[in-house]
């Protein structure tokens, strides 16, 4: 007897990879619809369907779906195919991928556009006789001499009682009116100007990318690559194709919007987590029903959106680590991500940095990439002068005043009198590294982690910046008795309140994660600094990234050796680029800027390599390096972590997962150990690190067999597949 009953498969938004249910024959289901499914005996779910069949799953009893939310696919065929390929090489499941990639209240099907209230005349005015109701009558008269009148303009300075009494009596009449919660403005500027080394590069492009898919540009800080970017997007625009522009931080967007929205207008939305989950619902639908944007800028998240008709995609400062997804899964890299895509849709990528990675440089040096190197800057703009300050020798001979040497504040001292800014560089937040008894050295750790707690001024507290716990500082040591416990080590926090001593007449921000948890803060502070209300930015890793301030004469980097001595094979590469683009800030148009790069270690291979821009030779000599010791780019690396509670639970799983990928060939495995921290959260870390020569897919698969068989028997352990840790 023939079946007529179709059979949809249905991704969850849970860890797992879905299950297949019957479409009830009076419902239409498609490829990408988001359905209303049970799940158990009393769970239920919305997810998207990723295949339909007219065979039923041998030995399974297929409940039906009870729901189908809207008449379109919510995903796409391309999207579901970008998912699929995820989940496999990412080591996760379908579900995981589908909970980070669509926005919750699409996915929850709890989404409503947004309603304005207008209001219009529908009834005989000359009954109107009171002075507030005829207040009313004038101000609605001007507005509707405008426009639509909004009942928010209306009731402006009027009273909300003589209003509602020209409701009721018929004279007014209120509607609602779908409207866009996105702020797209018009375009107001044309597009740039290209300098001819612009123009050669932008040439040196178009020829690659006639028979390359993907372009390395490789400009020095302040070379003008956003003009570039501007052209190519206005080239794709024409095309009637959709472009992405990825950046690493948010940060980065606020001042890259305003920007490319003054030139692009309402064809440019930016999308990331500092958006409300309505912002960016009403983005997702626009792209997936084919409305206005045709330009997102966009955070990593940005990869998932439903482009219809993408042709180019650029991934700006691509180098960064911040591109990386650490927690929770998928653990994918939006670069990585953003090539498999652009390779679906045969569109292009372009890849830009003032200081590449050193597996797009390896790749473009291989010809796989096409290359383009832009050394110029801006209108002829001098790359700053670094000046490099052996703080060990500083403080022999008591040239130091806490972090900053002599010649450090005597620079700073000149660059404020002449109205020039200054931007300061500790790669550590919080006020002190860590709090030591001087008399016993005892030093308070997390009790939930095996980590030392960083001590936080402004709310008096020692913090653990794994799990956030929190405690206040002791008054005495618990361990000797001694009176007061001295701080170790500096944070930004601490630098600021320097700076209070030595410059109190100038204004200080900073910009961390401890200031910038939330889009209003950091905007704050770069909008207070591109004003000149501020005249010192004390920062992190965020300073480094792509900020372009016109007035900055001056970059201090306090303390370059706690970037260099990291215990990881790409530490020296990240310092290499860490400070390069810090330097960048300095001495952006006209004037040259000046760099004090303060340091015990003056004669480490990174420095003079940061002294002479010389990107070629030092990235030489750490592929050199990455060949002898096997190393990315020269193998792939997956890093497998488990964690739990009871440490004989961890090293057991840990070690069963390690001796299964020892039968292959291809396959060297470092550790089994405990990770850099030991313990997180009350769970003991174990880990080991594969390296893997040639085609990881077996490997990867066996991986994620056997870590699901762990599971089973031990479901309340952490198994952690980490496919190209960063």
């Amino acid at each position: 007897m023939h079946n007529s009953t179709q059979y949809a498969h249905v991704i969850l938004p849970l860890a797992v990879n879905g299950y297949t249910y019957a479409v009830p024959s009076n419902m239409t289901v498609q490829v990408g619809s988001l359905v209303y499914v049970p799940l158990g005996k009393s769970r239920h779910y919305w997810g998207i369907v990723s295949s339909l069949s007219d065979n039923q799953p041998a030995g399974v009893t297929c409940k039906d779906i009870e729901q189908v939310a809207h008449s379109f696919p919510l995903v796409t065929a391309a999207q579901l195919q970008l998912f699929s390929w995820m989940a496999s090489y990412y080591c996760c499941t379908m579900g995981e991928v589908l909970g980070a990639a669509i926005p919750t209240l699409l996915l929850h099907h709890t989404y409503k556009p947004a309603q304005v209230t207008y209001v219009r005349l529908v009834g005989d005015t000359s009954l109107i006789k009171r002075e507030q109701q005829l207040a009313l009558l004038d101000r609605f008269n001007y507005l509707a001499s405008l426009a639509a009148v909004r009942k928010t303009e209306l009731l402006e300075g009027q009273s909300l009682s003589a209003f509602n009494t020209l409701v009721k009596n018929g004279i007014f009449a209120c509607y609602e009116q779908e409207t866009s919660r996105l702020a797209l403005l018009g375009s107001q500027q044309p597009w740039p100007d290209l300098t001819p080394s612009q123009q050669i590069a932008l040439q040196q492009i178009n020829t690659l990318f006639a028979k390359q898919d993907v372009v390395l540009l490789h400009g020095v800080t302040a070379s003008g690559k956003t003009e570039i970017y501007l052209q190519k997007i206005k080239e794709t625009l024409q095309q009637g194709k959709q472009v992405l522009y990825l950046v690493p931080e948010i940060a980065l967007t606020a001042q890259l919007e305003q920007r490319l929205q003054r030139v692009l207008g309402n064809k440019l939305v930016a999308y990331h987590s500092g958006l409300s989950d309505n912002e960016r619902s009403e983005i997702y639908l626009d792209l997936l029903q084919k409305k206005q944007i045709q330009v997102v800028l966009g955070t990593r998240s940005a990869v998932f959106l439903p482009f219809q008709n993408i042709g180019l995609i650029i991934v700006d400062e691509e180098h960064e680590p911040s591109y990386k997804q650490y927690e929770p899964a998928p653990r994918y890299h939006a670069k990585n991500v953003a090539l498999i895509m652009a390779q679906m849709a045969a569109a292009k990528t372009l890849l830009g940095s003032a200081t590449p990675s050193i597996e797009s440089y390896h790749l473009a040096q291989q010809g796989k990439y096409g290359y383009v190197s832009l050394i110029v800057r801006y209108n002829q703009a001098m790359l700053p002068n670094i000046k490099v300050i052996d703080r060990q020798d500083a403080f022999k001979k008591n040239r130091m005043k806490d972090m900053f040497s002599w010649f450090l504040l005597e620079k700073m001292t000149e660059a404020l009198q002449a109205g020039e800014q200054v931007i300061l560089f500790q790669n550590r937040r919080g006020f002190s590294s860590y709090v030591e008894c001087p008399a016993c050295n005892y030093v308070p750790k997390c009790k939930h982690c095996d980590v030392s707690l960083t001590y936080h001024k402004k709310s008096d507290k020692l913090v653990c910046h794994y799990c956030g716990c929190s405690m206040p500082v002791p008054q005495k040591c618990p361990t000797c008795g001694a009176e007061a416990l001295k701080d170790r080590g500096f944070g930004t926090e601490k630098v600021i309140e320097a700076l209070q001593n030595y410059f109190p007449e100038a204004k200080a921000d900073r910009l961390d994660v401890d200031v910038s948890r939330s889009r209003a803060q950091y905007q704050g502070v770069l909008e207070r600094f591109a004003k000149g209300e501020t005249q010192i930015l004390v920062g992190t890793q965020m300073v480094a990234k792509g900020l372009d301030f016109d007035n900055v004469g001056l970059v201090g980097i306090l303390n370059a050796d706690n970037m260099m001595n990291f215990p990881d094979f790409r530490s020296g590469e990240r310092a290499f680029q860490l400070m390069v683009q810090v330097s960048g800030r300095a001495g952006r148009r006209q004037k040259q800027g000046l760099v004090v790069l303060q340091t015990t270690q003056p004669d480490h291979y990174i420095i003079p390599a940061v002294l002479a821009q010389n990107t070629g030779a030092f990235y030489q000599q750490e592929l050199q390096e990455r060949f002898d010791f096997s190393y990315p780019p020269f193998v792939r690396l997956i890093e497998v972590q488990v964690r739990h509670k009871q440490l004989e639970v961890a090293t057991s799983l840990i070690q069963q997962l390690a001796s299964v990928l020892s039968q292959y060939q291809q396959v060297e495995i470092l550790g089994p150990s405990n990770a850099l921290i030991g313990k997180v959260q009350n769970q003991f870390v174990k880990q080991f690190l594969v390296k893997i020569k040639g085609n990881s897919q077996s490997v990867r698969m066996q991986l994620v067999q056997m870590a699901a068989q762990l599971k089973k028997q031990n479901s309340s352990a952490q198994i952690i597949i980490d496919v190209d840790p960063m």
